[in-house]
């Protein structure tokens, strides 16, 4: 080869070797440069894994500020199943630190994925301890995020009005679902970082959370702890499906107290999420003869009846070619007075109560009480009653509505109904949450209202009559009320003997009340004895052990009241 060939040789060896290296360099430019972006969501994606913890919920208080549910510090708990270490013995740790069961062990454990969540909120004490036994056993792979756990300082109590938290960490019924947008926050973001191997070598915060509003109740705790003591103890005493309780101030509709049995425990992972609603708010029943209160309130305010009107009061009452009959038919009653009539709750005698007011008129009363619709009390599910549109009544359907039956209420409803009793004439709005409170209508004159409160004071006062609605009485206290037992009736069977809803409206003192007390129980057992289906007999009794437990709590203290006569009420 001469010289000539050999340079030529060279030259070609450079202008490839230059060519190359500038493809090279070009490539490197478009990954580095152009292409940087995408290369390094690719890279991160592969290096690391995001993963979202919820945000501290807001608080929720009682009305004297004592927290009902509170997010306390806890961790996330999650397993890297392709890099844990030891297997069968983290299936044996999880059973005993978390409650699963073998089966639901193994499927986590042994999983195919490198991040199964074990747990959402795990308290710090279990979790420290699962962590160091973890280590002792030589198990690696869990991941623990710092989380939170919701707690409830003053034990289960209103959980129907609070609502829970699921493992999401998204509220379910009550306030915790209506507000969970408020409650929640910004939940917190974490970074996942793992190598090559795809093994995690550290956990780093992205997006610090930020914490849930508070929310503030009306629901004194003292109230509400003694409410559902007794109504388990009087679903227990007769054999009663369920029950429930309400205490209201009628002057602002502020509810106190909204208790029912069973309940739900937020704790119990085999509760039944049924009981998770307020059934006081989600269902519908016949209210009875609690009616009477406000059909006979309706009658006095439109100036049609007074309190010593006599009224003709055996059985039965013919309406539309019906007998109407009273609670015990064979009892000769003869005369009575608008004021025995409703002491005894006699039906003959509110069926022409109901025959004086006329169905534009009984209408007008029942509408302006809240009835068939919904009270707006903020709680999810809310029912509307039913009252039928007025154009389809019939003089049978006034009659029957004149002592509670063919009408449907709400528990809420019937103590909003009843505070307009209380409270000299004006429908508050029931409400849960601190500042809402609203006056709906003006339903009557306070003088009406009072001449009602008195009779039901009559009613009620051993003093005056040996009646069983003494039994809702309290010495000192001055409680007026009515009883209710309402006979159910049955999809597809009409009204069903020995099926009752059994309740008492009350409130207290009469004179100025401050208080409003609604007990009702569903299915009291009536296989032994007709006794407790009278709601004189178990919701009354009730009632009368929620005030005395007010008063051993020092929530309310005795006062004497006095009648127009001047005797004690």
């Amino acid at each position: 080869m001469d010289h000539h060939q050999a340079v030529r040789r060279g030259g070609v060896a450079f202008i490839v070797l230059a060519l190359g290296l500038l493809a090279v360099g070009a490539r490197l430019f478009q990954l580095q440069v152009a292409e940087h972006g995408t290369w390094a969501d690719a890279a991160s994606r592969i290096q690391e894994h995001l993963v979202e913890v919820p945000a501290q919920r807001g608080t929720i208080y009682g009305a004297d500020g004592r927290p009902l549910a509170k997010d306390v510090p806890g961790y996330a708990l999650a397993l890297d199943n392709y890099h844990m270490t030891r297997p069968e013995l983290l299936v044996n740790l999880l059973i005993d630190e978390l409650g699963f069961t073998r089966s639901e062990a193994q499927d986590k454990v042994y999983r195919d994925s490198y991040f199964t969540w074990l747990t959402r909120r795990l308290d710090l004490k279990t979790g420290d301890r699962l962590r160091n036994r973890a280590a002792e056993l030589g198990i690696r792979g869990l991941l623990f995020f710092d989380s939170w756990i919701r707690v409830y300082p003053e034990g289960p109590i209103a959980i129907p009005v609070l609502g829970a938290v699921g493992v999401d960490g998204h509220g379910l019924g009550g306030l915790e679902q209506t507000h969970n947008q408020h409650l929640t926050g910004s939940p917190g973001q974490y970074r996942v970082l793992r190598g090559r191997d795809g093994q995690v070598y550290g956990l780093q915060e992205k997006e610090p959370e930020t914490k849930g509003d508070d929310l503030h109740l009306t629901i004194h705790p003292d109230i509400q702890l003694i409410s559902e003591e007794q109504i388990a103890a009087g679903v227990e005493k007769y054999r009663a499906e369920r029950g429930f309780a309400i205490v209201l101030d009628p002057r602002s509709g502020e509810v106190l107290a909204l208790a029912q049995a069973p309940t739900f425990d937020p704790n119990d992972p085999q509760a039944d999420p049924d009981h998770l609603q307020p059934w006081a708010v989600t269902q519908m029943f016949e209210p009875g003869s609690t009616f009477k209160a406000l059909s006979g309130l309706a009658a006095i305010d439109a100036g049609l009846v007074k309190p010593d009107d006599v009224f003709h009061a055996d059985s039965p009452i013919m309406v539309m070619g019906v007998p109407l009959r009273n609670a015990n038919p064979s009892t000769r009653y003869g005369s009575v007075t608008f004021e025995r009539g409703m002491a005894q709750s006699l039906n003959v005698v509110f069926v022409q109560i109901g025959q004086k007011l006329g169905i534009d008129k009984m209408y007008h009363y029942l509408s302006a009480m809240g009835f068939g619709q919904p009270t707006g009390i903020g709680l999810p599910g809310e029912a509307a009653g039913m009252l039928r549109p007025k154009e389809a009544w019939t003089e049978l359907d006034l009659a029957t509505s004149s002592f509670g039956q063919g009408v449907a209420v709400t528990g809420i409803q019937l103590a909003a109904a009843f505070g307009v009793l209380a409270n000299g004439g004006v429908l508050q709005r029931p409400h849960v949450l601190q500042g809402q409170q609203e006056a709906l209508a003006e339903v009557c004159s306070p003088e009406a209202a009072y001449a009602v409160r008195e009779m039901l004071r009559k009613a009620v006062d051993p003093s005056r009559w040996v009646l069983p609605s003494r039994f809702a009485d309290v010495p000192g206290y001055g409680i007026g009320g009515k009883s209710g037992t309402g006979e159910k009736a049955l999809p597809g069977q009409g009204y069903v003997s020995g099926h009752y809803i059994s309740g008492f409206g009350a409130f207290f003192p009469w004179e100025e009340p401050e208080y409003v007390v609604l007990v009702v129980y569903d299915e009291v057992d009536t296989s032994e004895s007709m006794t407790y289906a009278w709601g004189s007999r178990s919701a009354g009794p009730t009632v009368a052990a929620i005030v005395d437990g007010m008063d051993a709590a020092g929530v309310i203290t005795p006062y004497e009241t006095r009648t127009a006569d001047g005797r004690s009420g």
